[in-house]
């Protein structure tokens, strides 16, 4: 995964422009944040695309928070390590929780 150098917001995915490639992320908008499943990636993948991803929608001037929805603690964990203020993060298994819930 490369530098990530621009972010486009389609009308139900982000499109990521790498340096050498792309990458369309769909997300689902609830509570004024962006939820993005990331789960099929692996820790090291995760992280980097959050962190990344999170810093170059911040500078584009994006202002809804988005949401990570990972697969497990040690990922989110590890995303949240910079603490960015426009980046959340939930473990999928927490999201399925609250939906059998309601």
């Amino acid at each position: 995964m490369d530098n990530i150098r621009q972010i486009k917001l389609l009308k139900d995915a982000f499109l990521v422009f790498f340096n050498n490639s792309s990458l369309l992320l769909n997300y689902r908008i609830k509570n004024d944040k962006y939820f993005v499943d990331i789960t099929d990636l692996n820790l090291i993948n995760a992280t980097k695309l959050a962190i990344l991803f999170s810093t170059r929608y911040f500078i584009q001037g994006y202002k809804k928070k988005v949401c990570w929805i990972v697969k497990d603690k040690t990922i989110k964990d590890a995303i949240f390590i910079l603490r960015l203020s426009n980046l959340d993060c939930v473990v999928k298994e927490e999201v399925e929780e609250l939906k059998a819930a309601v």
